[in-house]
């Protein structure tokens, strides 16, 4: 599980770097760091720092798009991803 957290961490990071540069992370990156979140949950590791911003960051803007009054389906080549991290925070929080 070492070596895990350490793969997310480097992927937290590159997103976290990607997003202050105003770059646009592509979809595989999230669905990477999905992953690995997903495999440290699943064997009670904890996530990194970088790994838990990262998921918050993109937990809030998600009910912050939901909360809009014109919310409708996005259009962005990301949408695979940002689907995928939805319903994945949805089975954190039930967890």
């Amino acid at each position: 599980m070492a070596e895990v957290a350490r793969l997310a961490t480097a992927i937290a990071d590159r997103i976290l770097e990607q997003n202050a540069a105003g770059t646009t992370i592509p979809p595989e990156q999230f669905t990477m760091l999905v992953r690995a979140a997903r495999m440290l949950l699943d064997n009670g590791a904890p996530w990194p720092a970088s790994v838990d911003q990262v998921v918050m960051e993109v937990a809030k803007r998600i009910e912050q798009d939901e909360a809009r009054p014109d919310h409708g389906p996005a259009a962005s080549e990301g949408d695979d991803a940002v689907t995928h991290l939805t319903r994945f925070l949805g089975a954190v929080k039930r967890s």
